[in-house]
């Protein structure tokens, strides 16, 4: 039996966006908003399964690409504090293997005219795999989708 070795990354992303940290907040708790703003790319559309926004509560989330599942995400609720931060775990599998789990905690800092947001991602990739720059650029991009979900209609 062949054993790979674990990688660990922790990256910090931050952003600031013109909206208060409460409308910031929001995005993240909607199932619907988040399910929007949270494809890692343009090739990934989100199908959610469950959404418990609530501490000790889950989400499931199947990452799609061309109609065809490809990655599972499960989140658990570790600790969320209304408009100010939320922390929180994702397993990520495909089929039944598990590639990596992130610990994930964003605080939203308000600022004049709008939010900074401060996203720290504590990723372990359990299969010696890529996951780790594929975490980082998944939540990347998908920072900069939710500056489009925030902007006033």
């Amino acid at each position: 039996m062949t054993h790979q070795t674990m990688v660990h990354r922790t990256e910090t992303l931050e952003r600031t966006y013109a909206a208060s940290p409460m409308r910031v907040f929001r995005a993240w708790e909607d199932p619907e908003i988040r399910r929007i703003w949270g494809a890692p790319s343009t090739d990934v559309e989100i199908r959610n399964e469950a959404a418990d926004f609530r501490v000790g509560g889950e989400d499931i989330q199947i990452c799609m690409v061309g109609g065809e599942p490809v990655a599972t995400v499960v989140g658990r609720y570790l600790d969320i504090v209304p408009d100010a931060r939320i922390v929180y775990s994702e397993a990520i599998s495909e089929g039944s293997t598990l590639l990596g789990v992130s610990l994930i905690s964003a605080e939203f800092i308000g600022v004049e005219n709008g939010t900074r947001m401060v996203l720290t991602l504590q990723t372990v990739a359990v299969d010696g795999s890529d996951l780790l720059e594929g975490v980082k650029v998944g939540w990347t991009n998908a920072l900069d989708n939710l500056a489009g979900v925030l902007i006033p209609a």
